[in-house]
């Protein structure tokens, strides 16, 4: 769940307002082309050839470059290499080579946008990915690759090298330490508090579109047949309509700013003790929203298959205000932001599993989501609230 991917969206069922059907309208148009336009797959040769001539990168043992997972852009880590700076100072390193979809390469305002928010939260000393300069100094270069579609074309691509975070994803398990999990809600107390004073919020995050925006959640019942167990379907639309009574109308009301919007435990980089957050990676779902949804999505996947879900979005809870103060309407409206963001996973993994039913993994991994939700539905959001500040 936390490794959420992305998804083509074909809904079905009820009827859908105006609103909905333009944020799934746009969000199957783009879902569509970032299929159709993900780079070609390019040889490792190729990929250290690129990242000599654009970035000066030396030292490169292309036996050891790896390409990592990616939906609809490459990414390559590079061992090892070095880099010299604009001062010219040289450095060693490890490194990210990542090749972006077509979709962003043609319209490269979001690439910019990203390497912007990652470059102010580095001099706020937050630890994120930081983007490198090209020899000939952007911080976005050019190759051009055949078009996976039709390989008798050609058309280019845009390629960032990001600075690679040390360390080990923090995954999900069955507990963490308090130390840890306090630490990881203090660093993004800090980073939306450093965003908060981003000097000025370009429009393709201001405008972004997204259906994984929580302000997007009454979307989601345009999926609902999708659920087969008729409790798990009823509890989906109870959250839904708490989130359309509770939230939606105080959305205007509530505080903004850009967001990460993706802090699940795939995204959350960590040192060997498993006490020191090293890095949070993956700001590609970021846009400027309610900034008390960074929070709730944090606590939503960090709870996880957790013995004490609880006792761990405490700790969270705790050193996030610690870094980064709540309004009381932003606090009354947690326990539900949490349910929506898992409403979220569960809808979109059972619809993927209607599109993919031989992928027992999609089941597998949407268990502890629901048996998340059917914890939380326990609780109110008083409660919630009251074991948090507790």
């Amino acid at each position: 769940l936390g490794s959420r991917g992305r998804f083509s969206f074909e809904p079905t069922g009820r009827k859908m307002s105006e609103t909905d059907g333009g944020v799934l309208g746009h969000a199957s148009q783009e879902e569509a082309r970032r299929k159709d336009e993900k780079p070609a797959i390019i040889t490792l040769e190729e990929v250290a050839k690129f990242a000599t001539e654009l970035y000066g990168l030396g030292g490169i043992d292309v036996a050891k470059v790896k390409e990592l997972d990616s939906y609809d852009d490459r990414n390559y880590h590079i061992p090892n290499v070095t880099y010299t700076h604009k001062d010219g100072k040289t450095e060693t390193l490890d490194v990210i080579f990542k090749v972006h979809n077509g979709v962003e390469s043609g319209d490269q305002r979001l690439i910019e946008a990203h390497n912007a928010v990652l470059l102010h939260l580095i001099a706020a000393s937050v630890p994120v990915p930081e983007p490198m300069l090209t020899k000939s100094g952007s911080l976005i270069g050019h190759v051009t690759l055949p078009c996976i579609r039709a390989p008798d074309t050609t058309r280019q691509h845009a390629v960032r090298v990001l600075r690679y975070m040390q360390g080990t994803i923090i995954g999900q398990s069955a507990s963490e330490s308090p130390v840890l999990l306090r630490q990881l809600g203090q660093v993004l107390g800090r980073m939306d508090k450093a965003l908060e004073t981003f000097p000025q919020v370009p429009p393709v995050l201001s405008e972004r579109v997204f259906l994984w925006d929580l302000k997007q959640v009454p979307a989601l019942l345009a999926f609902s047949e999708h659920i087969s167990d008729p409790k798990r379907r009823a509890l989906q639309q109870k959250v839904i309509a708490n989130f359309q009574s509770q939230v939606a109308p105080r959305i205007p009301t509530l505080r903004k700013a850009i967001i990460q919007n993706d802090a699940n435990e795939q995204n959350l980089v960590i040192d060997a003790t498993r006490e020191n957050l090293t890095g949070i990676l993956d700001f590609g779902d970021c846009l400027c929203t309610c900034i008390v949804f960074e929070l709730a999505i944090c606590l939503a996947y960090l709870m996880l298959g957790k013995d004490d879900p609880i006792g761990t979005a405490q700790h969270i809870y705790a050193g996030y205000v610690q870094e980064f103060e709540l309004t009381k309407e932003e606090k009354e409206m947690l326990h539900t932001l949490v349910c929506s963001r898992m409403v979220q996973s569960v809808t979109m993994g059972a619809y993927s599993y209607s599109k993919d039913p031989g992928n027992e993994y999609l089941l597998i991994t949407a268990k502890t989501g629901w048996e998340l939700l059917e914890l939380l539905d326990t609780i109110s959001p008083a409660d919630f609230l009251a074991k948090m500040e507790g």
